[in-house]
């Protein structure tokens, strides 16, 4: 992409889509795919295996599927961050990103800063940019396991369950607004995709009420 950087605008608007979460990550953005060099780097703690849920409907039954990628890391997220409530991006500083333009992610430099902040826009589809993980979903299944122990669907029930409880309890600290919203928006087809997940966080959560009620 031809380089687009304002950081004057960027300054005035103080990090608003950082402070959302941090940036998509694409496959061209890596010298190496090899699953030991991105093991390394992931083990460096700037970048997250995440996940996009695709949900469909079958018959009558509603289905969420992740669909893995690479992010850059938010603050006080795992390695493994299948699915959580974003948070700031772990590279901004109060000066601005701690990466050049060069060395950030695709989906940084894919926004076009436009003054005010508020009306920053992607040059490219974020979505279909995700989308050039396709062919990586084995490899990047794989390092779910060996960072976890777990198969990537196991990890997968056990984020939902603790999204729905940080919903219940409103554990929103460092969540912007945007995102709090975002996740409320898809809670009711994740219920219906995990019902028993949700009874679980539900039960958690109505223990926890009872403990602070002591």
């Amino acid at each position: 992409m031809d380089k687009i950087e304002n950081k004057d605008v960027c300054k005035n608007c103080g990090g608003r889509c950082c402070k959302k979460s941090g940036c998509d990550y694409v496959p061209h953005d890596f010298n190496s795919l090899n699953i030991n060099d991105l093991y390394n780097k992931l083990e460096e703690g700037n970048i997250s295996i995440v996940s996009a849920v695709i949900i469909d409907k079958i018959k009558d039954k509603t289905m969420a599927t992740p669909f893995l990628y690479l992010r850059a890391r938010n603050m006080n997220r795992e390695i493994v961050d299948l699915l959580s409530m974003k948070t700031t991006c772990s590279m901004l500083r109060s000066d601005g990103c701690s990466y050049s333009y060069e060395e950030r992610p695709t989906g940084g430099i894919n926004f076009v800063p436009v003054e005010g902040g508020k009306d920053c826009y992607p040059r490219e589809n974020p979505e279909k940019l995700i989308m050039e993980w396709e062919r990586y979903q084995k490899p990047l299944s794989r390092l779910v396991k060996r960072f976890t122990g777990m198969s990537v669907e196991a990890k997968f029930r056990e984020d939902v369950e603790q999204l729905f409880y940080d919903v219940l309890a409103e554990n929103y600290d460092g969540v912007a607004e945007v995102e709090i919203a975002d996740v409320k928006s898809m809670i009711l087809q994740l219920v219906l995709a995990y019902p028993d997940e949700y009874n679980n966080a539900l039960k958690r959560y109505k223990a926890s009420r009872k403990l602070l009620v002591k």
